[in-house]
């Protein structure tokens, strides 16, 4: 049997439910029904050996209320890092979840509400993107300005919140850049200047490698979507290589919830790591300590040492030989409690064991 540390996924949306098109679930149901099913994909996920994870973007600040849920135990999920909803331009990306500033002071004041509503990390978009919109953005155009982008990163770090960026074109990641944005999300047009500026402040990427290759290439997906998808894989590679040339670290979030990508797909975004050159040991550091390290928790979880909150999964087969061992789990811990055993009464999971 291998130990490992508990799963962290640095990029999901609860809220979304993985079909092809999770924005027209949204648009069918009621805030309340969109709440009980984000608390059965908090369960999936952790069903999935995922034990942390940041949410970036949830409709009327769900993400928020869910992760204090599961802080009281109210419903069993893993620890969540909340963003609430993301702080756009007017028009700009995911709409749906979007505060909508128009300037500076506004993007100030809406920085200071979601810290306010309780955000673990304030969400900017920095450029368009390929789903969520059938039509009026691009996915490389540039989106919140760069003064909007600096109001909101130096509130959120005067009180000590970090910033991720929806950033996909050059010039949206090099305004992040400009700004000192803590991680860039997605990131396919980083460059090897930027990613130096990057790593030169300890700013990090999380590419989110697998979402992007299900919106390009499976039939089900709008088209609309699948032809922006298709126009940015390969500079994803390029990203890749530039940011890990500069040593920029990188983090693995899944994008869970968007299209075709369900909740607990973080070992698929590991395969994708592979696939990009990374050895079995270097994904799983992405998904582990360093992605711990990135969340600011790195003295809590994502290792296995004294003093660090027991976040434990138990598997099988070895995955330093095959991060595909991560689906078959044995045992998974949160915080020394046994949430699962495959041996447990009844097929499949049994969460919450007293034992």
């Amino acid at each position: 049997m291998y130990l490992l540390p508990g799963l962290i996924d640095l990029h999901v949306h609860l809220v979304w439910d993985g079909s092809p098109d999770p924005v027209e679930q949204l648009r069918k149901e009621s805030t309340e029904r969109t709440l009980l099913r984000a608390v059965r994909h908090a369960r999936e996920t952790l069903e999935a050996g995922i034990t942390t994870v940041r949410d970036l973007g949830s409709i009327d600040d769900l993400a928020v209320d869910l992760s204090r849920a599961v802080e009281r135990g109210d419903v069993v999920g893993p620890r969540i890092v909340p963003s609430g909803r993301t702080i756009i331009m007017t028009g700009g990306h995911d709409p749906f979840w979007g505060i909508m500033v128009d300037g500076p002071q506004e993007a100030l004041k809406a920085a200071r509400h979601q810290i306010y509503r309780g955000a673990g990390v304030i969400k900017v978009s920095a450029t368009g993107g390929v789903y969520g919109r059938t039509e009026g953005e691009s996915a490389t155009h540039t989106e919140l300005n760069p003064d909007e982008i600096c109001a909101v990163t130096r509130e959120a770090h005067k009180l000590g919140v970090p910033v991720a960026a929806h950033a996909i074109g050059r010039e949206g990641i090099r305004n992040c850049v400009k700004a000192g944005v803590d991680t860039i999300e997605h990131g396919q047009q980083l460059t090897p200047d930027l990613a130096a500026e990057l790593a030169a402040y300890g700013g990090s990427l999380v590419p989110t490698l697998f979402v992007y290759r299900q919106i390009a290439e499976r039939p089900e997906i709008p088209e609309y979507a699948r032809a922006k998808a298709k126009a940015l894989l390969s500079e994803h590679k390029g990203a890749i290589e530039a940011a890990r040339s500069a040593d920029v670290p990188i983090g693995a979030g899944s994008d869970a919830g968007s299209p075709l990508t369900p909740h607990g797909s973080l070992i698929d975004e590991l395969l994708a790591f592979a696939d990009a050159g990374f050895t079995p040991l270097e994904a799983l550091r992405c998904a582990t300590d360093r992605a711990a390290r990135i969340l600011g928790l790195g003295d809590k979880v994502g290792s296995i040492e004294p003093g660090h909150l027991a976040d434990l999964m138990l598997v099988s087969d070895d995955p330093l030989e095959d991060v595909r061992s991560l689906r078959n789990a044995q045992h998974i811990w949160k915080e020394g409690q046994l949430m699962y055993r495959a041996d447990a009464e009844h097929t499949g999971w049994k969460l919450g064991l007293d034992m």
